[in-house]
């Protein structure tokens, strides 16, 4: 019987990962070509969802920006800017759980189809304290 370590085998993926102990594990960092900087447009791309899932979000008081509540779907975002969509709260626990997007790099020259070349990073369940995200 041969027991496989699964520890030992690591992809290149997790040899980029940062040593900086306050990014929470769990992302994954997407290379995407995006329209523009809008929130909308960001999230859209980061999250791989539908853009109604993002208005029904927006309506739904669900979306933030750098933890604060968004007032435009129109808002454009800058490198470094957390882009959270709110799955469901936990009262007793006082955790908010969001799925998350990074805007990580923005990259100057554009592609073919005149779009931006951005790194996002996204967080599909990542669990963060209610004052994270209620500003």
């Amino acid at each position: 019987e041969e027991e496989e370590e699964e520890e030992e085998q690591s992809s290149d993926v997790e040899d980029e990962v940062e040593d900086d102990p306050s990014v929470p594990k769990g992302y994954k960092d997407l290379n995407k070509a995006i329209q523009s900087f809008r929130y909308d447009v960001v999230m859209k791309a980061g999250l791989d969802i539908a853009r109604n899932k993002v208005e029904d979000a927006f309506y739904g008081n669900l979306l933030r920006l750098n933890g604060e509540k968004l007032w435009k779907k129109s808002r454009t975002v800058k490198v470094g800017d957390t882009l959270d969509l709110i799955l469901g709260q936990d009262t007793e626990t006082e955790t908010v759980t969001v799925m998350r997007v990074l805007l990580k790099k923005a990259f100057d020259e554009k592609t073919e189809k005149d779009r931006y070349k951005v790194v996002l990073r996204r967080w599909k369940n990542l669990k963060v304290p209610q004052s994270e995200v209620q500003k």
